[in-house]
């Protein structure tokens, strides 16, 4: 979680959740907290903060695919299992697709019609 002195700019219009579980390992397998997901989730925080995008991340227990993991779910939107990438360029796939949520929401009232 990001230290220090900071206020998210608009309020979130949706969120962003990455599975943070770490198992003990006494069955020798992987976890997303193992994959890194905890320093994905500060990585995907600092850039929605620094793009003030409307969306917050939420750091939460398993989703059932360590295997495939680390894990996150865009709030109505995509499932990522990231198999263990957690390169720059898997973050900026991620970040394309937390814009374009973004994007549709902001594009959607909440009465669920359309802007033009």
């Amino acid at each position: 979680m990001i230290e220090g002195d900071w206020v998210p700019t608009v309020k979130p219009l949706f969120m962003v959740r990455i599975c943070i579980n770490k198992r003990l390992n006494t069955d020798r397998l992987p976890s997303c907290g193992g994959r890194g997901s905890r320093g994905l989730a500060d990585a995907l925080e600092r850039l929605i903060l620094a793009e003030r995008i409307p969306a917050s991340i939420t750091r939460g227990p398993c989703m059932n695919n360590c295997l495939i993991g680390p894990n996150l779910k865009i709030q109505a939107g995509e499932f990522f299992n990231l198999q263990g990438d957690i390169s720059d360029l898997a973050i900026e796939k991620i970040m394309i697709a937390i814009r374009a949520e973004a994007e549709r929401r902001k594009a959607t009232p909440s009465d669920g019609t359309r802007r033009n």
